[in-house]
């Protein structure tokens, strides 16, 4: 065998079992969590549940005047930002859903098998996580800058 094709060879065992590494590793972390959830995870779901509480409360106190509900139609960056909540709310909903279908429920009668299966299918969708986490970042970041603007 020549030495590129022994090369080719030595990376694709070893990408096979740094995958199959990460793969075990997620699969014992699911299997020995109290809750049967990745911790990754845990922080990804609270972090996302309480942008979707402030984003909630923030859309809730644009639709308020001085003197209770307000009756004309938003201003152009109090619409704005209305949009840019209605959109964190959605995203984080979606990203939780997701988060979701990765847990182990308690009583599963074939739990080690389920706990791999699971962090099988989360490796195959992490860049797919990792995608909404990222949109819902980006839409953090639109909510501060919207924000900081309004307060001006």
């Amino acid at each position: 065998m020549d030495p590129l094709s022994a090369l080719s060879v030595a990376a694709s065992v070893e990408q096979f079992v740094d995958y199959g590494t990460r793969v075990i590793s997620e699969g014992r972390e699911l299997y020995t969590s109290a809750d049967g959830t990745l911790s990754t995870n845990v922080e990804i779901a609270g972090a996302s549940a309480r942008l979707q509480g402030l984003s909630g409360a923030l859309k809730a106190s644009l639709r308020l005047g001085e003197e209770g509900l307000r009756q004309g139609p938003l201003d152009e960056t109090d619409a704005a930002l209305d949009k840019i909540c209605k959109e964190c709310i959605e995203v984080s909903k979606d990203l939780v859903s997701k988060l979701e279908k990765l847990k182990v429920s308690d009583g599963h009668k074939h739990k080690k098998w389920e706990s791999f299966r699971l962090a099988l299918k989360s490796m195959w969708g992490k860049e797919k996580t990792q995608g909404i986490v990222d949109r819902l970042a980006k839409l953090r970041s639109e909510l501060d800058t919207q924000v900081l603007i309004s307060a001006r």
